[in-house]
């Protein structure tokens, strides 16, 4: 607004004083006057100024020292030079030292208004630039420090950093990454991908994602080895604003230990498999054969027998095959392919298998299934094992004449699957514990139930590796519903 302008008139004539007043006052701006240089001066030191108009010739100081003093205290001041015919010249030269412009006595009203606006626009456009540089300078410094903090944290890192470009061209590595894969930085950022790491599988994983970037979205878990160094590689797309791919990051991890624990794991799994799996697999089958009645007649009680020892056996079987699950989960070698998949034809066929398990129990298992369900990024025999598992625990705990329910719905980000049953329910306190491995929930009802206590716990850990979660919900004597979330991959979008 025009009345937040102060206007300095130093004229040592006062009707030049009172003129500018009379004309520059009802334009709305706040004049001050001075009848020579120094008090000009005195009065720019007292108040804010936005624009001085200065008589050129003065007693006790004229323009040329106001200039001079005004230009280095006061430079963003526009200083306009007031003068007759005769001066002109003088009145450029003054311009050439610092003034902004000058106007010659007598003047028209109008060209005054004309030039002092002029002055304040320039002011205004001065002080405008001026805020935007400092601005910038305060972004860039942001900035700066951003990207010192960043790559103080990346230096800082234990595990091994890369990042490239759309080009395969390396942008950043760190000092852990260099010692992982045993290399020396390339000779300046950025450099090409294949004359930086000599590792043909991990750039070729790296070049596939980006290949189809448009069509779909790829996560890379790979396993590396570098001597006796064991490593795990996760690479993903870094997307921009408008969905572009920009490049690549990988992560590698690592995982000497864990091998050695795996191998020692392994070792264990691979005698549990051969010294208590392969017997009891022979016993099973001669079991098969008598209770056939293949071997003779048998009586009532030898058939209830060998009926209740082969349900043992059985049990010993799925504790067996469970552990070797459990350890794979562990080791990271039990989701073997994340692909696009649609969830309903797995439950309808799952569904199918577990029909007859339930028939047997006179429980009624029902399918109630939105249509279109959105696709989820998942491995098939990992979500069959989910299923079947849920699906197995609510048959054996409820009660015969029950019903459980298989139901799937869209919550947009995430596909909700819930498994309920009107069993025997959970009590509030044993809930936390479910899904530890070896747990059983302890119930008068549960003896009869054969199981490991490590279906749950395999549900959790695919259900982790998968971006996903279980949660439970259960009332003693009224049932159990066990709800799972799992991220579905948007149609519109290029990431899952």
């Amino acid at each position: 607004m025009a009345n937040d302008y102060t206007i300095l008139v130093a004229d040592d004539e006062k009707v030049v004083r009172e003129g500018c007043t009379r004309i520059l006052t009802p334009e709305g701006y706040m004049v001050v006057t001075a009848a020579n240089g120094r008090e000009a001066l005195d009065k720019l030191a007292a108040q804010p100024v936005n624009v001085i108009l200065c008589d050129l010739k003065m007693p006790v100081m004229g323009a040329l020292e106001v200039l001079e003093e005004s230009g280095s205290r006061y430079p963003h001041i526009p200083v306009i030079i007031i003068t007759g015919h005769g001066t002109v010249e003088s009145a450029v030269e003054c311009m050439k030292k610092g003034a902004y412009d000058f106007v010659t006595k007598p003047f028209r009203a109008d060209h005054l208004v004309l030039i002092v606006r002029r002055a304040l626009e320039k002011q205004d456009l001065e002080r405008r630039a001026q805020q935007l540089q400092e601005e910038r300078a305060r972004n860039l410094y942001d900035l700066a420090t951003e990207q010192s903090r960043l790559r103080a944290i990346v230096n800082c890192m234990a595990d091994g950093v890369l990042v490239t470009n759309r080009d395969l061209e390396v942008v950043l590595c760190n000092p852990a990454l260099m010692r992982l894969m045993e290399l020396s930085p390339p000779p300046a950022q950025p450099a090409p991908l294949e004359g930086f790491l000599n590792d043909d599988t991990l750039v070729e994983a790296l070049c596939n994602p980006l290949a189809r970037a448009s069509t779909e979205t790829a996560f890379i878990s790979q396993e590396l080895q570098r001597g006796q160094t064991h490593l795990r590689a996760l690479s993903a797309l870094v997307y921009g604003p408008d969905r572009e791919v920009l490049g690549t990051v990988t992560v590698l991890h690592d995982i000497t230990s864990l091998k050695e624990i795996d191998v020692m794991k392994s070792n264990f799994v691979h005698q549990v498999s051969h010294e208590l799996r392969a017997p009891l697999s022979a016993i099973k089958q001669q079991h098969t054969v008598i209770l056939e009645g293949l071997a003779g007649e048998l009586t009532e009680k030898q058939q209830e027998l060998l009926s209740r020892s082969q349900a043992r056996m059985q049990g010993l079987l799925d504790m067996i095959n469970d552990l070797l699950d459990v350890s794979k989960i562990e080791s990271g070698h039990a989701i073997q392919e994340q692909v696009p998949l649609r969830l309903d034809e797995i439950l309808k066929e799952t569904a199918v298998l577990m029909n007859e398990k339930a028939a047997e129990q006179g429980i009624t298992l029902q399918l109630e299934l939105e249509p279109e369900l959105p696709m989820i990024q998942a491995d098939p025999r990992s979500m069959e094992e989910v299923l079947t598992n849920l699906l197995s625990n609510a048959i054996n705990y409820s009660p015969d004449g029950g019903t459980v329910t298989v139901s799937a719905l869209s919550h947009g980000e995430y596909l909700e699957v819930r498994v309920s049953d009107t069993g025997i329910g959970i009590a509030q306190e044993e809930i936390p514990r479910i899904f530890d491995k070896f747990y059983r929930v302890k119930h008068p009802d549960t003896r009869k139930v054969v199981g490991s206590g490590l279906g749950l716990s395999i549900v959790k850990g695919i259900l982790e590796a998968h971006r996903g979660s279980v949660e439970v919900e259960s009332e003693p004597g009224v049932g159990t519903t066990f709800r799972v979330l799992l991220p579905t991959i948007s149609p519109s979008s290029p990431e899952t």
